[in-house]
């Protein structure tokens, strides 16, 4: 009973310690995200107050409150704001001020009265426009005002508070629309953070490698989970920067940027994968063998040129310092390395070569140049051995929906090369 004790305290003090590994991620990206927000956010707010000072001393209303609160919806706390999408919100939270407005003149509180304002004003939302968040504003802001219905003699009747959203609307268009934009910024911001992650866990998985250390490797799981999360912040942000250079003719000039970074981000799903298979197979093979020193230390130049890419990124040169040392490793591994008779360590280093590729592709090689710098396999060329099953295997693309539209990954880069 003891030792069944014993082992579940040993096995709840890993937990905490995967849990420990990904909470530090977490922490990291956060204090990214309070960094790359904080301007936005001040600007949201000026504009919130603008708003309240042409409603309230320009416009006579004496308590505009629905001005900032428009103002605010439509701008949020991103810096790439999308034209299209802050005129969608703000006329949205002006309809549903304005169909608030109407029920409340003839209606009490009640919760009969919050069903029929909600389905009213989101039918109307849907009648007039099919964007989703045009219909959740009508709604939203539908309930707001029926909730509030006792402030509507002070704040001027039926078109008072509409004409607060009206205004707060208004000035968060004109903010979106003549303010500044980089909309490559914040991709760029999460593009560095994802490999820079993904280098942590590349050190982490060579420091287990070489020691032995069958805890560390366990760690990088943690690791690879908090990388998921950053790259589907960093896909989020991919997104809405294509929507506004798609929408904005003068923003032409990053479209060339964004290209390479949503190859980027293809190459990045695509390295995780292999990571996570690498990750896999080295913990197994460590707890049946013991210590793999030769793959550590690929592995450990492999996390090196992952930190010098990230550092690239972050200062958009191209990643020559990396990409040799990438080829270095390339050059180191074939399997005639591996000083054992085990198949094993053999069938690790496939998987390293197969990452090498990916990395290799992400600082500007195309696919096919980034096979030919690998070593021969037994003898052979890399093309000539692709038939061997265990490096197929581990080079098959993960990717089973297909690289994102544009980012062409197979191919060279266009930006770098």
């Amino acid at each position: 009973m003891g030792h069944a004790v014993s082992r579940h305290d040993w096995q709840a003090r890993l937990d905490v310690r995967r849990a420990g590994v990904f909470l530090a991620v977490r922490v990291r990206q956060g204090w990214r995200r309070v960094r790359g927000s904080f301007w936005p956010v001040v600007v949201s707010a000026i504009g919130a107050s603008l708003a309240w000072l042409i409603a309230h001393d320009l416009m006579g209303h004496p308590s505009p409150v629905f001005a900032p609160i428009a103002t605010w919806i439509c701008l949020g706390f991103k810096r790439d704001r999308v034209p299209r999408k802050v005129a969608e919100l703000g006329a949205g939270a002006t309809v549903g001020v304005l169909v608030g407005e109407l029920f409340s003149q003839f209606l009490e509180l009640g919760w009969w009265q919050i069903i029929l304002v909600l389905v009213t004003a989101a039918m109307f939302g849907r009648f007039l426009d099919r964007g989703e968040l045009f219909t959740i504003q009508t709604g939203v802001n539908g309930i707001v005002v029926v909730g509030m219905s006792w402030w509507t003699a002070q704040a001027g009747g039926v078109t008072g508070r509409a004409l607060d959203a009206l205004t707060g609307s208004a000035v968060a268009f004109v903010i979106a629309v003549l303010l500044p934009r980089r909309p490559t910024e914040r991709p760029q911001r999460y593009a560095r953070a994802t490999w820079y992650e993904m280098a942590t866990a590349l050190d982490m998985l060579a420091q287990g490698l070489r020691a032995s250390d069958v805890e560390q490797l366990r760690d990088v799981r943690g690791q690879l989970r908090g990388v998921r999360q950053v790259t589907a912040d960093w896909e989020a942000t991919l997104d809405t920067a294509n929507e506004v250079v798609l929408f904005n003719p003068t923003l032409g000039r990053a479209r060339s940027t964004l290209a390479e970074l949503n190859r980027l981000h293809t190459l990045a799903e695509r390295t995780e994968a292999t990571m996570e298979m690498l990750s896999r197979q080295a913990l197994s093979m460590v707890e049946e063998v013991g210590r793999v020193p030769v793959i550590g230390e690929l592995v450990d130049d492999c996390a090196a040129a992952a930190h010098r890419l990230a550092a690239a990124i972050a200062r958009w040169e191209r990643p020559e310092v990396a990409r040799e040392l990438l080829l270095a490793v390339a050059g180191r591994t074939a399997p005639a390395e591996i000083h054992s008779s085990d198949w094993r360590p053999t069938a690790l280093m496939s998987l390293v070569r197969a990452l090498t590729v990916d990395l290799l592709q992400a600082t500007g090689l195309s696919r096919a140049a980034a096979r030919a710098a690998l070593t021969d396999t037994w003898g052979l060329t890399y093309a000539e051995a692709e038939a061997d099953e265990v490096v197929a295997a581990a080079e098959a693309d993960p990717e089973a929906a297909g690289p994102r539209p544009g980012s062409h990954v197979d191919g060279p880069s266009a930006l770098w090369e």
